[in-house]
């Protein structure tokens, strides 16, 4: 599907297409699967996200510039997680294209009904059916695990393919890299929003306070170890991790996770180790028994990274103190080096 965006001055408040295409409604999911989760074939129609957007105004209080910083991320997330095999997963998971369209759209409508100016500059030609070109090795299905990538400079990925060296370090680390977008998170922390229209906050003598804005809600841990990779390739990320220019395809996974936690082991006893593909979550709009981890789940502006991540939780007080580099051993014969520059292995 291709998707001009040039959008420029106001927006109908009736505008119900996502864009000038129509959406992929031959793709849908499975009926038993959308109707096993509560919902319905309706649940994947614009009339009706426009429906409930204006039931539950999520976005009301998110002030312009966050508003305007949201959508370029959707439009980030939906150029690397719209594909035909993202099409037929339900609507409510972020792993499905059905996911990118509704936020898109809800976050395209609250502009209008500010009757707001979205402009997107450079305007944005981009395709909305992602296919992984020239990708080495691809997984099973989105968040497989199965096979792994690791994006860095070409002097990193050969001493991890070749000799098995990769550095952890402490999570905290990543909320210094201020030039590093795609990397600078506060990994101790998450943080997401109720909003204020739709919460209250009493004294101690039960007389209301006003709200301005959206109440913030938090949860915090300890520092952590971590080492991260993603599930899928992707030759957009070359440019999105500074400095990345080679990337180390790991097919064996599982011998993979049994090397790095044995050699973790040797340098942090008794530490925790953990490994998962990230959860990402709307700080806006959570959804009921969502579970927001500080180690484990991420705000969605990275949903496109399609992280899998391994960490190592201190214990007895413990915290990390710089970074550690473990040794693995050669990983040749399960890992491959690929170069961002075709040929250039």
């Amino acid at each position: 599907m291709r998707i001009g965006l040039n959008i420029v001055g106001h927006l109908s408040k009736h505008t119900h297409a996502t864009s000038s295409e129509p959406l992929p409604t031959a793709r849908l999911p499975h009926k038993n699967a959308v109707y096993s989760l509560g919902d319905n074939l309706h649940s994947y129609e614009p009339e009706f996200w426009e429906f409930q957007y204006q039931c539950y105004r999520y976005l009301e209080r998110a002030p312009d510039a966050a508003l305007r910083v949201r959508y370029l991320d959707i439009l980030r997330n939906m150029k690397a997680l719209i594909s035909r095999d993202r099409d037929l997963i339900p609507i409510q998971s972020f792993l499905s294209s059905w996911y990118w369209y509704r936020k898109e759209h809800q976050t395209r409508l609250e502009f209008a009904l500010r009757d707001a100016a979205l402009s997107v500059t450079p305007p944005i030609d981009t395709t909305f059916d992602n296919v992984a070109s020239g990708a080495p090795a691809r997984p099973a299905h989105p968040n497989a695990g199965d096979v792994l990538f690791r994006y860095d400079r070409r002097v990193q990925i050969e001493s991890l393919v070749n000799d098995g060296t990769i550095r952890i370090r402490p999570a905290s680390d990543f909320k210094k890299l201020e030039s590093d977008r795609a990397r600078q998170d506060e990994e101790c922390t998450k943080r997401a929003f109720v909003p204020g229209a739709n919460a209250s906050i009493a004294t101690r003598d039960g007389r209301n306070m006003p709200i301005v804005g959206d109440v913030e809600k938090s949860v915090s841990m300890p520092d952590y170890y971590v080492f991260c990779t993603t599930c899928d390739w992707d030759q957009d990320l070359f440019a999105e991790f500074e400095g990345a220019d080679t990337c180390a395809v790991i097919k064996g996974v599982e011998e993979f996770m049994q090397r790095i936690e044995q050699a973790a082991a040797q340098q942090l006893p008794n530490w925790y180790f953990h490994h998962n593909p990230v959860e990402y979550f709307d700080p806006y709009e959570r959804v009921n028994n969502e579970c927001l981890e500080a180690a484990m789940s991420k705000d969605f502006r990275f949903a496109y990274q399609r992280e899998y991540r391994f960490l190592w939780f201190p214990q007895n007080g413990e915290l990390p103190d710089g970074f550690k580099y473990l040794s693995l051993g050669s990983l040749r014969k399960f890992a491959e080096i690929n170069c961002c520059i075709p040929g250039d292995a």
